[in-house]
């Protein structure tokens, strides 16, 4: 017998920022983390139907707020710009998590289960981070955009700084091992790996053009056009448009990073129908570390462990799944976790992408937000996929809405390609 949620959770409501950089994007343009949450926070308490009042707590997962904004003590600052006062003069309970990518999942987490364990009815908890910009005490509402030595020790600080960094053991170039396993594991060849990585991007695309809040929701087939290319294949295997990062994978095989942020809100079952007329029950939840190294690099423990936890508290099986939305920070994070969770088949991932299954159009629909082709927040990625199934599950995803309406849906989400994260959720 898995283990059980003492008490059961629902989520009564959801909110995400429009993603894209706060140096440039006009929507969120020279905000703060402050600034953002409290979009995010508001949003989610519209859907919800309550007021600050009515909360109990806050979590926020952030990866880098230290180095993009010399910002420590990120719950004292939102709880009050959340407006979440006790009414006597003092502020309600806030806390910041950090765990990599992985920080607004664990936000999620730590606020599912002070509710269940009967500390709190009601509770917000959800991700803002700024990874792309700098900003000061001397100047705090003109953020100048990173020097790309400043971007990558804000990536660099989840390292192990005494073991992984020295020796150059470094994320980018472990996940193009991991695609260098899968090829090999299931006989691909350059040529039909090189297709399996542009179907991943074109299923992203699909999805994410649909998604109004995107950092990138342009059609492929227009950026190829204003490139000069007749069709987006010869777009993605341009040299010039599409190089190489770390062979095999290409800088579209990345991730597209922004800026922005997103919460839920949490509250105990027996009370989520006094706000919300289509609660989404959180249904269970698994999380194991290892290293992004593993003895085959196709198949990595961690993950296959938390999804394991995952389903054994939910009462499901991968068959049960409906939709996933899963953190595929290079192409690697897509395939191999999709096959890891159960999602697909050993070995079928490939194929599906090639299939055109994955899209909200197939049968095995996969990042209907566009995943991190549309944008990648970094300390958000939990709450946005969140964000993402919970409207699926309500039938209210808009022009990329999965038919029939969903009934159980899984996010996974990687902190550092080492620290996996599953939830599942279900109406």
């Amino acid at each position: 017998m898995g283990r059980r949620l003492a008490r059961p959770v629902d989520i009564i409501g959801v909110g995400i920022t429009k993603l894209g950089l706060v140096t440039e994007t006009a929507e969120i343009m020279n905000m703060t983390s402050r600034e953002l949450w409290t979009w995010a926070a508001y949003e989610a308490m519209q859907d919800a139907g309550i007021t600050p009042k009515e909360i109990d707590a806050l979590f926020v997962g952030n990866m880098v707020s230290e180095l993009s904004e010399d910002q420590y003590h990120l719950g004292n600052i939102l709880i009050q710009w959340t407006g979440m006062g006790t009414g006597n003069g003092a502020w309600k309970s806030a806390v910041r998590l950090e765990g990599a990518c992985a920080s607004s999942s664990h936000a999620i987490r730590q606020g599912v289960f002070t509710i269940a364990a009967g500390m709190y009815d009601i509770v917000i908890a959800g991700g803002v981070e700024i990874n792309n910009a700098k900003i000061g005490s001397k100047a705090p509402g003109e953020p100048r955009r990173m020097t790309n030595e400043e971007r990558l020790r804000c990536i660099y600080c989840h390292y192990d700084q005494a073991w992984d960094l020295p020796q150059l053991s470094l994320q980018d170039m472990n996940l193009s091992q991991w695609i260098m396993a899968y090829m090999k594991r299931y006989g691909l060849d350059i040529e039909t790996l090189y297709d399996v990585l542009d179907a991943r991007i074109s299923s992203n695309n699909f999805n994410g053009q649909f998604n109004p809040k995107a950092y990138w929701n342009r059609p492929l087939e227009d950026a190829a056009a204003d490139a000069g290319f007749s069709n987006s294949r010869e777009y993605l295997r341009s040299s010039e448009h599409n190089p190489i990062a770390h062979w095999p994978l290409r800088l579209w095989d990345g991730p597209r990073r922004c800026d922005g942020a997103g919460t839920v809100i949490l509250c105990a079952a027996e009370l989520s129908k006094q706000f919300q007329q289509k609660p989404i029950h959180y249904l269970g939840t698994g999380n194991s570390h290892g290293t992004s190294l593993s003895e085959k690099m196709y198949t990595h423990p961690m993950i296959i462990e938390s999804s394991r936890q995952a389903y054994e508290m939910a009462g499901v099986s991968p068959g049960d799944i409906d939709a996933v939305e899963v953190y595929d920070y290079l192409a690697s994070e897509y395939l191999i976790p999709l096959e890891d969770l159960g999602y697909f088949g050993r070995g079928e991932v490939w194929k599906a992408l090639i299939e055109g299954r994955t899209t909200f159009k197939g049968d095995r629909p996969v990042n209907l937000s566009g995943g991190s082709s549309a944008g990648s927040a970094v300390g958000s990625i939990g709450v946005i996929q969140t964000y993402y199934l919970v409207k699926q599950l309500r039938g209210e995803a808009g022009a990329n809405q999965i038919e029939p309406v969903p009934r159980i849906g899984l996010a996974y989400d990687c902190g550092a390609a080492r620290d996996a994260v599953v939830h599942i959720f279900g109406r």
